[in-house]
């Protein structure tokens, strides 16, 4: 079994591989720091990369999706996602800055979360996509 911390540095190395400009990405970031200042983690659950904007404030973690809109908090454990639906932008010409995309557990429950659209999506792919498969490999 993993550790948060390889967990971390693996996916943080992925993003980094991928990721196009990210001194350009307007509301999302990679999470340097091992501790969140919005968000209460559970013991040895780090911070990944985490998406701010003025109507929501989301993390990924090593563990969970967390998500921060009007003082309620949602989340969704990795080991419980059945889905993700990312959506496809590539073809629009006047995308939106921010997005959704939307969880769906094994329970059927749909969550939606904000993305940043442009090359940040690639980050949130990236950081999502490579925790759910080392969860998948223990």
């Amino acid at each position: 079994m993993k550790t948060d911390t390889s967990i971390k540095k693996i996916t943080i190395a992925k993003i980094n591989r991928s990721a196009m400009n990210p001194e350009n990405w307007i509301y999302s970031k990679v999470c340097s720091e091992n501790k969140s200042e919005e968000f209460t983690l559970d013991e040895n659950e780090l911070p990944i990369f985490e998406i701010n904007s003025s109507k929501a404030k989301t993390i990924i973690t090593t563990r969970r999706i967390i998500e921060k809109k009007n003082d309620k908090i949602c989340f969704v454990n990795f080991e419980d996602i059945d889905d993700v639906i990312y959506g496809d932008f590539k073809k629009h010409i006047n995308k939106p800055e921010l997005s959704i995309f939307r969880i769906v557990d094994m329970f059927g429950e749909q969550y939606d979360f904000q993305m940043e659209t442009g090359k940040a999506s690639i980050g949130l792919i990236n950081s999502i996509n490579t925790v759910l498969q080392l969860k998948a490999s223990r």
